[in-house]
Order: structure tokens, then C-alpha cells, then sequence
């Protein structure tokens, strides 16, 4: 039996609260009349024909015939869509559409006639969880707010090819609108890769620059879906620009957790994920953020990785080359619809936490951020489960902030440890690309606890900023990478704020230097005054803790390995950083 809709009626109104259990009946909707579903699900058993007009403002239509067709010769755009278990559902007419969420729990045969929609609101997808398989060719549309530059895109689909954005960019012009990345080469990595036959592989990420416009862009592709487990081996050759970087991407037509438990294999895999955000002025150029651990670097990068979203991983170091393993299953795919290109809900911070910014003065764009957090078990050097690399910017107007594990590497997102005595000191890299005033500004601090203050020095200038209770520190740098300058230091002693001083904050006189491997101090205490010494290496360790009750010249470590050090001095008032080099005999 089917349901037919009378002509004469021009309209009905379904609204379900619970299930509605249509066993063994299909449904007809006649030219001219309408069906407006509002929630609730509506099961058919019998075919689908949609002559008129249907309207699904919730719940889901549930095919659950043994054979059933979904047509007519109007569209329909369901809202969810599924197939139940012992139904094989084949679409015979062009135009249907989700705005929701496919579950097939045997076979979805989409024979070219289905459209996964993508709004500013939502974008559709296909549940992970299913028993079933899509077959057949499907569309699957990608929202972006703005077509400007390159975004990085993947595949959800098998055998899928180059050809397939040729709707979108010109495959064709005299500087490529499309790169794959090999991280095997010498140069930076990207490699020209508009032939249209060229494999859009599963599990890879590619560069697809879809031009000037800022205007709202609708990406579309076409193929059979991936599903099940997909995989790849990557490299680390550890070549001079690339460094072990390799550019991945969501296999499927859905979301996926980067976090999620049994959903990845990531052998000999860093477990940060880093993101590219274009330009809003050169196409040709973006910004780079990174997630790890449930930590975020910009707030905005996460573990949720959208459909059709690539992003670079790195492939730990070691005896090169390192050969490493990808893979991913259903268990990592999620349905939540909402999750937008570069744009995700970012887990609970750690406690406590610091994002730090640098960024030029004079331009509107948001800073480059570093984040510092505690950790247990965290050592201070690299630490692949807990750290992220950085990933140097392209934009020449947002500079590269990042900071100096124990072990040299620049990390956009350090984990320290959870306890420090006294005084602990992290030091800071900062590159640009041009001349101009820097501003470095906390832009949070998360469950910084009582008595703890953090504070920002310079050992230039003498500068120290307390950056939870002051405005950002300013400070005039010319091109270059500036290293053994900038420090970020957490300390239960408050520290005395100089603002933009270009000088020293002294209040007691106070000058640190070497002769051959020996330290020496000459502080001017007045009497019975007390003044707290601590030595740093650039490791942020610190390697000399002392009171001192006495002024003058003092020796304060002898047989220092050569290298560049740090002493601060507290007193009473002021906090004073003098960078010394102690050199060979």
C-alpha cells in the first residue's frame, strides 16, 4: 500500500512527535500539492515519488522497504536521511538533497542524483556509524565565508581526480591555482599539480587557490564516498624547508576527531595538527595555527577536522628517513553538522594557560600567537604528545612568534612543567618579515592562580611588562629573527612594570659580566638591604639560586660551560635580567 496525497488537497501538515511507523507503504506526493514535515520520523516502505512540492523541517525520512526508488519529478531536501537495515534504496531522479545527516544501514544507491548540501549554518554529512555503504556517485558541497587564496582541501572520495575542481579554479593559468606537497624535496615542498588527471589521493591534502574575490564561494565535487579505514605512509627526509612536514586530509564526508580513542593509527606521528588561514590582502600568502593535547593555539584551530579539510602533520624525527603510518576509521568520523571549514569548538584549556601575541602596530590583523600551558610530566624539551612545532607564517604583515624548548626546537605550543621554584623562565623567538613597532600582549590567560605573576622581559631594553595587569609592550624592531631578547617568565615574586623604558628598571645598581668562565655580579645594596640572585641558562633552567645581603663585586659561578646566560636580581621594589656571554679561557 502507498500513501497518495489528493489532488484537491493542496496542503498537509505532518508533525510527529514520536515515530511514525508506516509498514509496507510508500509515498506519492501528485503535482500541485504540498507535505510539510516539522519533526518526528516518517518511514516509508514502498517507493518515494515527489511530484509536488515537500517540505522537511525535521526528523528524518526512513526508507525501509526491501527495494524501494526515490524520485519524482520534483526535488526533494530532506532533512536527515536514512536507510534502515535490510533496505536497498537506489535514487532514479536528479536534484534530491540533505541538508543533514545520511545513515545507511545497508545500501544507499545515490547513482549521481544526490547532493550533500553546505550552508554558513551547516553542511551535510554522512554518519560513520552506519552498517551500510553509499554507492554510486554523490556530490558533497564545502561552504567557504571567502573565496580569497588558497585553502587547504581534500577528497572524501575514491579515484577521485584533479579534474573535479575545474568548476572552481582555472586548471589552466600560468601560475597554478593547485599544489600537492612533497616533503622529499629540497625546495619549500609544493609541487605544481593542475593536470586533470592527476589522483586526488585518500587521505592527502592539497593547496587549491580559488582567487581574488572575498565574496562567499560553494565548493562542489563529485564521486564515490571513502569509508572504512584508509591509510598512507608518510616521510621524514628531513629536508631543509620542509622538515618533516606532510600535508594530510579528511578522507570522508563527514567530520572527524582528531582526538578521538581507536579512531587513528599515528605511527612515528607527532600528535599536533596544524591549519592554514589565507590572506585578507595577498592571495598568496596565509597564516598558520596548530592544535594538541585539547590546546589551542589561536582559540580557533581544534580537534575537529571538517569534511574536505587538509591540514599538515609532522612525522617525528629520528634516524632519517623516518617511515611513518596514517590511518583512520569510522570510529574518528563524527555528525556534527555544524562544524565549519577552519572554524571548530575547541575543548576545555588546561590550567594554567598563557596565549601570548605579537603584532605589528600599524596594522589591523590579529598577532601571531604562542601558548604556554602546565603540564604533569611535561620535561621542558620537545615532547611530540604535548608540544606543537611551528610553522612559519607567509604574511610578511603578521610576524612568527614562538617559544625555545630546553632542546632548541621552535614551538608554537609548549607544555611546561606543572611546578617551578621560584621562578620559571621560557625563552621567546620572534621573526619578521618587515620593519615596525611590535606589540606583545597576553590575549588569555586562563586559571593563573593567586600569587602567580606573569610577565614579559626584555633583555634589551631592561623592559619587564607584567602582562596580566598592564598594557602590551611595545617595542621598535627591525627585519629579522630576534632570539635570546624576548623571555616569558611565571614567578611568585611581582614584578616591577617599566613599560616602554629603554633603559634598564634598576633601583639598585646592578651590572652582570664575565672574565673567561666566571660570573661575577657587582650590586649596589645599600646596608642591610637583601637582594635575591637567580642564574638561567637560555633552557629557561635555572643553574644558581642565592640570597644576597652584601654589595660589590661577587664571583658567582666559576668553570661556566661558554654560552649566554641569564641572572636576574630581585629586591625590595625591582626585578632586574642582565644577558651575559661567558666565553673560553
Amino acid at each position: 500500500m502507498r500513501i497518495r496525497v489528493p489532488k484537491n488537497i493542496c496542503c498537509v501538515l505532518v508533525s510527529l512527535p514520536i515515530l511514525l511507523q508506516a509498514s509496507a507503504q510508500g509515498l506519492i506526493i501528485p503535482s500541485g500539492t504540498y507535505v510539510i514535515a516539522n519533526n518526528g520520523n516518517l518511514v516509508v516502505a514502498a517507493n518515494w515519488v515527489n511530484n509536488g512540492s515537500f517540505t522537511h523541517n525535521g526528523g528524518a525520512v526512513v526508507f525501509a522497504g526491501a527495494t524501494q526508488t526515490l524520485g519524482g519529478s520534483s526535488s526533494t531536501t530532506f532533512n536527515n536521511l536514512t536507510i534502515a537495515a535490510g533496505s536497498n534504496t537506489r535514487i532514479v531522479s536528479p536534484g534530491q538533497k540533505v541538508k543533514g545527516v545520511v545513515l545507511s544501514n545497508d545500501t544507499l544507491n545515490a547513482n549521481g542524483n544526490l547532493t550533500l548540501l553546505s550552508t554558513a549554518t551547516q553542511t551535510a554529512l554522512i554518519n560513520g556509524s552506519g552498517t551500510g555503504e553509499v554507492i554510486g556517485n554523490l556530490t558533497t558541497q564545502r561552504y567557504l565565508p571567502s573565496g580569497f587564496g588558497y585553502k587547504y582541501f581534500s577528497s572524501p572520495f575514491q579515484h577521485d581526480t584533479v579534474n573535479d575542481f575545474s568548476s572552481a579554479i582555472n586548471l589552466y593559468t600560468s601560475f597554478p591555482d593547485l599544489y600537492s606537497f612533497n616533503e622529499n624535496l629540497g625546495s619549500n615542498g609544493w609541487v605544481n599539480y593542475t593536470n586533470p588527471s592527476g589522483l586526488l589521493a585518500p587521505l592527502a591534502g592539497y593547496a587549491v587557490n580559488f582567487g581574488t574575490s572575498t565574496a562567499a564561494l560553494t565548493v562542489s565535487l563529485t564521486g564515490v564516498v571513502n569509508n572504512h579505514t584508509i591509510s598512507t605512509a608518510l616521510y621524514n627526509h628531513n629536508m631543509t624547508f620542509t622538515q618533516g612536514f606532510n600535508l594530510a586530509g579528511n578522507p570522508y564526508p563527514s567530520p572527524v576527531n582528531w582526538d578521538i580513542a581507536g579512531g587513528w593509527t599515528k605511527s612515528n606521528i607527532d600528535n599536533a595538527i596544524y591549519f592554514f588561514s589565507a590572506g585578507t590582502t595577498d592571495q598568496y600568502t596565509g597564516t598558520y595555527s596548530s592544535y594538541v593535547n585539547g590546546v589551542s593555539s589561536n582559540g580557533v584551530a581544534g580537534n575537529m577536522i571538517a569534511a574536505m579539510q587538509g591540514f599538515f602533520v609532522h612525522v617525528s624525527n629520528g634516524a632519517y628517513p623516518v617511515s611513518a603510518f596514517l590511518a583512520v576509521n569510522n570510529l574518528a568520523r563524527n555528525t556534527l553538522s555544524t562544524t565549519t571549514f577552519f572554524g571548530y569548538t575547541v575543548p576545555q584549556a588546561p590550567s594554567p594557560l598563557v596565549r601570548l601575541a605579537a603584532g605589528f602596530a600599524d596594522v589591523t590583523l590579529d598577532g601571531d600567537p604562542a601558548v604556554f600551558y602546565f603540564h604533569a610530566g611535561a620535561g621542558g624539551s620537545f615532547d611530540k604528545k604535548l608540544d606543537a612545532l611551528k610553522l612559519m607564517n607567509t604574511h610578511k604583515d603578521v610576524p612568527n612568534l614562538y617559544g625555545v624548548s630546553t632542546d632548541t626546537e621552535k614551538l608554537s605550543i609548549y607544555a611546561l612543567p606543572d611546578y617551578f621554584d621560584s621562578v620559571a623562565t621560557v625563552p621567546l623567538g620572534l621573526k619578521t618579515a618587515r620593519d615596525g613597532y611590535i606589540d606583545f600582549k597576553a590575549t588569555h590567560l586562563e586559571n593563573i592562580p593567586p600569587g602567580l605573576y606573569v610577565y614579559l622581559t626584555d633583555t634589551k631594553t631592561g623592559a619587564v611588562q607584567d602582562l596580566q595587569n598592564a598594557a602590551p609592550y611595545q617595542v621598535h624592531l627591525a627585519e629579522g629573527e630576534y632570539k635570546d631578547r624576548f623571555f616569558l617568565n611565571f614567578s611568585n615574586h611581582e614584578p616591577v612594570w617599566t613599560g616602554n623604558a629603554a633603559g634598564s628598571p634598576a633601583a639598585v645598581p646592578f651590572s652582570a659580566y664575565g672574565a673567561g668562565e666566571t660570573l661575577f655580579v657587582n650590586i649596589g645594596l645599600a646596608p642591610g638591604q637583601k637582594g635575591d640572585i637567580r642564574v638561567f641558562d637560555l633552557r629557561g633552567q635555572v643553574i644558581l639560586r642565592r640570597e644576597i645581603d652584601a654589595g660589590g663585586v661577587q664571583s658567582l659561578i666559576s668553570n661556566l660551560t661558554p654560552g649566554i646566560y641569564l641572572v636576574a636580581l630581585y629586591t625590595t621594589g625591582s626585578e632586574q635580567t642582565k644577558k651575559i656571554f661567558i666565553g673560553n679561557r
